[in-house]
């Protein structure tokens, strides 16, 4: 005799549609989260790299502005804050630095020193009175503008720099 089929479903083979569902929905949040979290860690990596962006130009710029004005006559007269700065530098060429806060650059005798991923803005103070040496103090507000919200960075820097030319 032939042994009939029953058409009761075996339940020792393959997956109920319900664990399936759970099965995918599991597999589904696991993803998102590792997913998640990698998004994370390459949106701190953007920002560290903004940072060290705008860092590395804020030095240039100072860097720059300094190296000039420790063998300059400052032409601008006491106070501040100003955007422009005016000097005379040791090949005798009267010059400005400029802030253009609207445009957020600084520039040195027209050319500009920041780059065009960072925005630059600030003032210059000055202080000539007195027995002591003219200073300026450069406050400088950078940011990188090209970089998604998430990743982008702000950093002020502030200097102040001594004249090596004047009269006591």
């Amino acid at each position: 005799m032939k042994k009939q089929k029953s058409s009761a479903p075996n339940p020792s083979k393959g997956f109920t549609l319900i664990e399936l569902l759970v099965a995918v929905a599991t597999f589904s949040i696991v993803v998102t989260v590792a997913v998640d979290i990698f998004l994370m860690g390459l949106g701190g990596t953007q920002r560290i790299f903004g940072q060290q962006n705008i860092q590395e130009s804020g030095r240039f710029i100072l860097e720059s502005i300094s190296k000039e004005m420790r063998m300059s006559k400052i032409n601008t007269v006491d106070g501040g804050p100003y955007t422009t700065l005016n000097i005379t530098n040791a090949k005798n060429e009267t010059l400005d630095y400029v802030f253009d806060n609207s445009a957020k650059q600084i520039s040195r005798a027209g050319a500009v020193l920041n780059p065009n991923e960072v925005e630059a803005a600030g003032n210059f103070y000055v202080k000539k009175s007195g027995a002591n040496q003219p200073r300026v103090t450069v406050v400088i507000k950078l940011k990188n503008k090209s970089a998604k919200a998430a990743a982008q960075a702000e950093i002020n820097l502030q200097t102040t720099i001594s004249s090596r030319q004047y009269a006591p």
